[in-house]
């Protein structure tokens, strides 16, 4: 081997920094989920709780609702720690799948006794845009961090990234805007939190690409 060459790689060697391993995914996850919740009850309790445990609850599907909300944010957490992860396999982004199910079969089920209730359940459920509006404002901040923890994966596999990723932050972000939010039926809650995390999750997965490379 040429001097110069064996030069080179001794004085690498001596100037190399060890290089610090990610945490596993399941202790990022459990991080992450812990100052969300942190922040959701800071959010709770400035805004103020409107009751134990929330109406919706209590209402058909309600708590089918609530807890698929709650569910699949921290599944979808926890997926995108996986998916992140060269050499993870991308059949982790599936994990919150049930959760998501369970979340809309509730607002479903709801919307269907509504129905079968007639005009005055139906006119019960009016439309409420502040619920959009405040799933919106709690999600896209926790989204931008999310992004800046994993934004690794910005050439790995961005578009399911950022999908998982806005998927965690409208799940818990809904919610938690049931605890603070008016009561509101099956068709307001299918209407704006079931919509505004489809459409965010939709524009997250789009976005994906631009979104981590500008952050990266």
């Amino acid at each position: 081997m040429p001097r110069d060459t064996r030069s080179l790689i001794e004085q690498l060697a001596a100037e190399a920094v060890p290089v610090r391993p990610l945490a596993s995914p399941w202790r990022r996850a459990m991080v992450w989920l812990g100052a969300v919740c942190a922040t959701a009850l800071l959010v709770v309790w400035s805004l103020g709780w409107r009751g134990t445990p929330p109406a919706e609850l209590g209402q058909p599907g309600g708590g089918w609702s609530w807890w698929g909300s709650l569910l699949t944010g921290m599944l979808a957490t926890y997926a995108v720690f996986q998916v992140s992860v060269p050499g993870r396999s991308p059949r982790w982004a599936w994990l919150p799948l049930p959760a998501a199910l369970l979340w809309f079969a509730g607002m479903g089920w709801g919307c269907a006794v509504l129905a079968q209730a007639g005009s005055q359940g139906q006119a019960a459920g009016g439309a409420s845009w502040h619920c959009g509006l405040a799933i919106t404002a709690v999600s896209a901040p926790l989204l931008l961090v999310m992004l800046l923890l994993v934004r690794h994966a910005g050439v790995l596999r961005p578009g399911l990234t950022a999908l998982l990723a806005m998927l965690s932050a409208a799940g818990v972000s809904s919610a938690a805007v049931s605890l603070v939010h008016g009561p509101e039926t099956a068709w307001m809650t299918l209407a704006w939190h079931g919509g505004a995390a489809l459409l965010l999750s939709a524009g997250a997965a789009l976005a994906g690409r631009p979104l981590l490379a500008w952050i990266g």
